[in-house]
């Protein structure tokens, strides 16, 4: 929920500025509705689903949020006659494709691992196991609510460091983005590194 939350601000805004800039009599638009729906949905649930959870969402949430996020993103991001990804300086093609995998990296990429992890193993795609990216960051030591925004953190930089290629100045905004992961890649890594230094030096002969 929450990185639909995020994630559907981001398309919100692009379908915003799509028609907001366009030369349109009518400036009502089918994905500025959709996000709208589903941010709105996705709040009034989080408090619920916080940890501790009251409320789990199911795989028939999760598909649904998917579908209307997908869908959302195509009416969005296909306006490009508007001028909005004129303001790119040198990349105003490539926005609308890149926009929805910045957006959706970290759920897709989760797929993506999951499906090559079960296969591998010779087990079904669609069969449950720990291997998740939220599993692992438990792993190396984040707490629940840790890793729980050490992911809604990533999804801001990626969904609103995609975004922003289409209103500012590329180079500007690649340096900056990849300052921003650089420090989340640290920040990531950090307890997995604090532990790894103590057992090193128990393993180092005197």
């Amino acid at each position: 929920a929450g990185v639909a939350i995020i994630g559907g601000a981001a398309f919100f805004l692009t379908a915003y500025w799509v028609h907001r800039t366009a030369v349109l009599l009518d400036r009502s638009d089918l994905a500025t509705l959709l996000t709208a729906v589903v941010v709105g949905s996705c709040v009034g649930f989080l408090p619920h689903n916080w940890f501790p959870s009251k409320i789990f969402m199911g795989d028939s949430g999760a598909m649904l949020i998917g579908l209307l996020m997908a869908s959302a993103g195509v009416v969005s991001t296909g306006q490009i006659s508007s001028g909005l990804y004129d303001r790119a300086n040198g990349i105003p093609t490539i926005i609308p494709i890149l926009l929805p995998f910045a957006v959706l990296f970290l759920p897709l990429l989760d797929l993506c691992l999951a499906v090559v992890r079960r296969t591998a193993l010779g087990r079904s795609p669609w069969s449950a196991d720990r291997g998740h990216l939220h599993h692992k960051l438990l792993d190396i030591g984040y707490s629940h609510r840790g890793a729980v925004v050490l992911m809604y953190l990533w999804t801001c930089i990626l969904a609103f460091g995609g975004l922003a290629f289409a209103i500012f100045p590329w180079h500007i905004v690649l340096a900056v983005d990849l300052a921003a992961a650089a420090i989340m890649a640290v920040a990531t890594a950090w307890p997995y590194l604090r532990q790894r230094g103590p057992r090193q030096m128990a393993r180092t002969p005197e």
